[in-house]
């Protein structure tokens, strides 16, 4: 399924709000794309996300030990539902536009199994991300630069002394918790590459699952993926980022997991259906 056709059950394109290169809207992204679901991306910079998604959820929003109520992904349907958090979206999708056969949830393991990596993977990667790259404000400023539009990048730059003190506050990072988050990172790719080591192509047999597209979006975004390799956003090049980050990034790489998801992003991830705005290219 490339998702280069529009689903005809949608009657209108999706809107999604989203910190653009957050690895928990990309799983997101993946299925939308993948399931050639016609959908807006609104893109923000963190911290500015804040303005502007309280005015999406309204009320029906929740925090838990990783994210506030405002955090994103979010989407609002053709139908005018508001709904919130990665996983919660995806099942939403799978429901509605795939058959029993082909649900991205077919078993209670693979929901447990994502939603695993949503609490325990997800928040590690992303700690390691801002540990390294807050203090690159030049980074941080591409970033704004390339994934959303002028006006709201010129914001970003001009509060980011301030962004970058909330953004450590808020994601509790520090450097234990990021050494600890490391060796952490590398047994779950460990565990990644055991269980495909009897030959299977996905995590659970033959066939794509939630778990794929998580382990993918939360664990792959360590290695830095790029729009040209499927990344649907745009992260720092590599070989700018800080010796730490790039050593972890060249090493999962390198590794048997992350090969196989470089190789998801190839052969599973789809095309956009509405490009990206602003442009990835």
């Amino acid at each position: 399924m490339s998702g280069r056709q529009i689903n005809e059950s949608v009657e209108k394109p999706f809107r999604l709000t989203a910190i653009r290169f957050s690895h928990y809207v990309e799983k997101v992204r993946w299925t939308m794309d993948r399931l050639g679901i016609p959908y807006l991306e609104r893109p923000l910079m963190p911290m500015v996300h804040f303005m502007v998604t309280p005015f999406v959820t309204g009320l029906s929003g929740h925090a838990d030990e990783h994210s506030t109520r405002f955090s994103t992904p979010v989407i609002k349907t053709d139908r005018n539902e508001v709904i919130v958090k990665s996983s919660a979206i995806m099942c939403y999708l799978s429901e509605r536009c795939l058959s029993e056969d082909e649900t991205l949830f077919p078993t209670e393991e693979v929901v447990q199994l994502d939603e695993h990596y949503n609490r325990y993977l997800g928040p590690h990667t992303r700690r390691l991300f801002y540990f390294n790259v807050l203090n690159q404000a030049d980074l941080m400023f591409e970033l704004a630069d390339r994934n959303v539009g002028a006006g709201q990048a010129w914001l970003f730059k001009t509060l980011y002394r301030s962004f970058r003190r909330w953004i450590r506050s808020g994601l509790g990072i520090t450097r234990e918790r990021v050494d600890k988050g490391i060796g952490h990172i590398y047994k779950e790719f460990d565990r990644v590459a055991q269980t495909l080591s009897d030959g299977r192509p996905y995590l659970f047999g033959d066939r794509l699952t939630a778990a794929d597209i998580s382990f993918a979006c939360l664990g792959g975004a360590a290695m830095l993926p790029t729009p040209a390799e499927g990344y649907g956003a745009y992260l720092p090049p590599l070989d700018r980022c800080s010796g730490e980050l790039r050593r972890v990034s060249t090493e999962l790489r390198e590794s048997d997991a992350g090969k196989w998801v470089l190789g998801l992003y190839r052969a599973e991830r789809g095309k956009r259906v509405i490009p990206a705005l602003p442009s990835l290219s």
